[in-house]
């Protein structure tokens, strides 16, 4: 994993300089933190990419470090301090404002590594339609980001029973498995799903079980347009 700054501002003010010094370009002092003065102009912008990008990256590339980052935004979007458990919090409000229905529900961290973390498969299910709604159009990168079966993400080798029909996040443990998202059917009809496994003794053997269960369901025939899977 690449190191990560704890002041990333200045790390990259120390790396514009060491550039500058190696095109011999003078550089006087070091780098330090100071408030700009009233009338200054920047010499170049450095932007965030979209926050819908960002999503679609985190959830395709199961990025740990920044679905914790996102979760400690969405408590500093609520005017609340940006830390874990603050965001644990937050999500957990951000849910319900939605309609998703909390109980039975643990969130301890914004990347699921934590062991406390309980969230039941309805819950997921859920939060799954409720993005791909055309009346939650800002929620589209949960569903845009989610790996497709047997083609990129997490996903690149698994589901190769039912390529492209199966798009879903992978969730990793020591002894919990998981996968959640949604499938297009053979009658064309896409609807969510959530697996979730516990207390599996054999990693790749619950993948693995996880992967046929998701390609069964995709050839089911089983999906109507006012049917719900979970």
């Amino acid at each position: 994993l690449a190191a990560r700054a704890n002041d990333p501002a200045l790390a990259a003010a120390t790396a514009f300089a060491d550039l500058l010094s190696a095109e011999d370009i003078a550089v006087e002092g070091s780098p330090t933190r100071v408030r700009s003065p009233q009338g200054t102009r920047p010499i170049a912008v450095a932007e965030s990419a979209p926050l819908s990008d960002i999503v679609e990256y985190t959830i395709a590339s199961s990025d740990n470090d920044t679905a914790e980052i996102l979760a400690r935004h969405v408590a500093l979007g609520l005017g609340r301090p940006g830390s874990s458990e603050e965001a644990a919090s937050a999500v957990v409000e951000v849910l319900a404002g939605l309609g998703i229905d909390s109980s039975g529900m643990t969130i301890l961290d914004g990347s699921g590594l934590a062991r406390g973390n309980a969230v039941p498969a309805r819950a997921l299910t859920d939060l799954l339609g409720i993005a791909a709604d055309p009346a939650h159009v800002h929620l589209r990168a949960v569903i845009t980001g989610l790996p497709v079966a047997a083609f990129n993400g997490t996903l690149r080798e698994r589901v190769e029973d039912a390529p492209g029909q199966v798009r879903a996040k992978t969730g990793t443990l020591s002894g919990v498995h998981s996968l959640a998202g949604v499938i297009t059917g053979d009658g064309g009809v896409a609807y969510a799903f959530a697996l979730l496994s516990n207390d599996a003794g054999n990693a790749l053997e619950a993948r693995e079980a996880l992967d046929e269960v998701a390609a069964s369901l995709a050839g089911c025939g089983c999906a109507t347009p006012t049917s719900q899977a979970g």
